[in-house]
This record gives structure tokens, C-alpha cells and sequence, in this order.
């Protein structure tokens, strides 16, 4: 019931300049606030957005398989610590408080647990015999203040010394880059990644294709009116997955991963100076037994992308559905990142699907066509 209020009126999607990535709710960047929960300014390179009353630039976005959307943001500030060696960057956790905890929270994942530990005068240091050093490297060159910490661990022990505090920031994703795990400052990303999660009642509100907001402490849903925008994705350097998965009923499950660069005509985006800072997609296919498939391909199976096909918003980009030539049905995932980083971030993620072991999940393929 809308009660004479008047039902919003809010693009489903919208994009910034610079920027391939297609923003929708709990995103908005219309002057209605009822559209959205985080507002996305979109400027002349890109776009921004605020967090704990701080501008932050938008460095790539996309939409996972938990439902979540994902921002990855540049913090300046940090970056500036960070490259001096500043145990500044180390003192506080990093975190940005939700303006709205009863609709969604917001969360930095991954990210790596710090032990602040204050160092005594005149007597041995305690904590040093607490963190085995066999599990915990330390930094201790920061005055009044130990750090110790452990890539691989994250978890906080029950019986901490009272001495020490925990602090938490935003970490790398690997150290596959010949990062010194001995080095606290080569591993902090100043490359942020944001996680913002609805909670359960704002969920609700949008599986119905309604907003949600708050009045007197409770969420409600309101409803609106989905503006189309019509906006076509760019083709431009796409990175394609192309997954092959045979019917619901059949007994084993076949996945296999395509990959396919397209090198855009024109080079429209000045931060790409050369093809070489991108890997080579054959040298992925050879590391992880998938095959690489040209994009005419991949657009006869998908019937050129058609929006009808799709079939959802998964990591790293639209999923859609799409029928090969020997008839095998397949999903293709089509990225938009135009980012060395991010390109990097999906190669990790061939890695780790190419290893799954599960009868109930799915099976990489190991063979090459052609």
C-alpha cells in the first residue's frame, strides 16, 4: 500500500563513465534516496562512493554467488602509509560502520589479523613466547608496539594477552606475486574490497522487487517502479567463461572453462599502455588444462548475448545460458574488468575451480580441443 505516497520511479541499472561495471540496487545515484541504500557519484573518470564520510574511488565492482555486491575501492591514504613503511597504517582496523545495520552491513574480506601488542621497558617481552614463531611472524620496529600475525590464520585465540589488541585490514589475495610473507607492508591492499551484505528483511523486500527502508525501527519493503535503461555492456576486452554443465538428471557433472581476450580496436582507456601487462590467455589454458575459444564462438552459443538469456549476476560478471554446436548446454560468464588485478583475480579463481573434487558439484575437464 503506498498510502498517497508516491511509488519511486528508479533505474534498474546504471553505469559511470570509465567504469564496465552495471551498478543496481542497493547502489543508486539518482537525486531520490529511496531508490537505493549506498549512493554511487559517477565523475568524468569513473566513479565514488562514500564510506564512514569519506570519498573513496570505485575501482571495479561486481556481484557474487552469496547475492552480495562488491566494490573495490582505492584508499589514497592508506596507499600513502603503506608505500613509507608507516606503522600508522598498522595501529587501527580497518572497517566502515554501516549507516543502516538492519538493512546491510558492510564487511572487508580478505583480510588479515594483526595482534597489537604493547612492549615493557626493562623486561623480556611475554608476548613473544605466547606467538610461536613457528606459526607467527612478527614486526617489531614500530615504537612501544609489537605486531604479530599469520597470513593463513585469521582467528583470534580465547586466551589473548590482555596486553595486546586486535586490529584487521585488507590484505592481498595471494602471495602467488613473490610476496614476503615477512614483510607486513607487502601484503596490505591498499585496493580495498568491500563487501556489502543485505540482511535477511531487506533481502525479502528484494526478492519481490521491492526497496526496502527503516520507519520506527522496523524494515519495510516499498514498492517501485524499475526504470530500463536498455544499456548494452561493452564488448570491449571482455574476458568470457564458458561453463559447461550437462542436465540436472545426468549422473556426473562436466565443468569446463573457456576463455576468451578480445583486444578492443581503439585503445579507449589510457591506464592500458600495453598488451603485456595482461597475461596471456593460452599460457592460463596450458597452466589449468582449459581450452580458449574465439568470441564468434562463444556469441553463436549465447545468440549474441541476448538479455533474454541471462541468467543471473554472478561473480565477476552476468551469467548467461547458451547452446554449443554439438549441442551440449552451457553458462557463460562474461567479465567487464578492464584491470590487470582484476584479470589476476580471475585467474585465481580458474585455479581454485579447476581443483573442485565433490560428486554433487562438478568435475574440471583436463583435455584441449582443437
Amino acid at each position: 500500500m503506498t498510502n498517497n505516497i508516491s511509488i519511486p520511479i528508479c533505474p534498474e541499472r546504471f553505469s559511470c563513465p570509465g567504469l564496465s561495471v552495471l551498478f543496481q540496487y542497493p547502489f543508486y545515484n539518482v537525486t531520490d534516496t529511496r531508490c537505493g541504500l549506498i549512493k554511487v557519484n559517477c565523475t568524468s573518470k569513473g566513479g565514488e562512493v562514500q564510506l564512514g564520510g569519506q570519498s573513496y574511488e570505485i575501482v571495479w565492482g561486481n556481484f557474487d554467488f552469496d547475492h552480495n555486491w562488491n566494490l573495490g575501492i582505492w584508499n589514497t591514504t592508506f596507499e600513502t602509509l603503506v608505500k613509507n613503511n608507516s606503522c600508522e597504517a598498522l595501529m587501527n582496523t580497518f572497517s566502515f560502520p554501516s549507516p543502516n545495520p538492519l538493512l546491510y552491513s558492510i564487511s572487508i574480506f580478505p583480510n588479515i589479523t594483526l595482534f597489537k601488542c604493547t612492549k615493557k621497558l626493562n623486561s623480556d617481552n611475554h608476548t613473544d613466547a605466547y606467538f610461536d614463531p613457528r606459526y607467527y611472524k612478527s614486526h617489531n620496529t614500530c615504537k612501544g608496539y609489537t605486531f604479530y600475525y599469520s597470513y593463513l590464520n585469521g582467528t583470534v585465540p580465547s586466551d589473548l594477552p590482555h596486553t595486546c589488541q586486535v586490529v584487521h585490514l585488507p590484505v592481498k589475495w595471494s602471495l602467488s606475486q613473490g610476496l614476503d610473507e615477512g614483510n607486513i607492508f607487502t601484503l596490505l591492499s591498499y585496493v580495498t574490497p568491500i563487501a556489502f551484505n543485505l540482511t535477511h528483511s531487506c533481502s525479502k523486500c528484494q526478492e519481490k522487487s521491492h526497496l526496502c527502508n527503516t520507519e520506527n525501527g522496523h524494515v519495510q519493503c516499498l514498492e517501485v517502479k524499475w526504470e530500463k535503461t536498455g544499456a548494452k555492456q561493452s564488448r570491449n576486452r571482455t574476458i568470457t567463461i564458458l561453463v559447461i554443465a550437462g542436465p540436472a538428471l545426468i549422473l556426473t557433472l562436466t565443468f569446463v572453462i573457456f576463455i576468451t581476450w578480445r583486444l578492443c580496436k581503439s585503445n579507449r582507456f589510457s591506464y592500458v599502455s600495453s598488451k603485456n601487462k595482461y597475461p596471456n590467455l593460452e599460457d592460463i589454458s596450458f597452466s589449468f588444462g582449459v581450452p580458449v575459444f574465439s568470441y564468434e564462438e562463444l556469441e553463436d552459443a549465447t545468440q549474441n548475448f541476448d538479455p533474454s538469456h541471462e541468467l543471473g549476476d554472478g561473480g565477476f560478471g552476468a551469467v548467461y545460458y547458451g547452446k554449443l554446436q554439438d549441442g551440449r548446454e552451457v553458462a557463460v560468464k562474461k567479465l567487464h574488468e578492464h584491470n590487470y588485478n582484476r584479470v589476476q583475480q580471475f585467474r585465481n579463481e580458474v585455479e581454485i575451480l579447476t581443483k573442485l573434487r565433490h560428486p554433487n558439484l562438478v568435475v574440471s575437464r583436463r583435455d584441449r580441443f582443437g
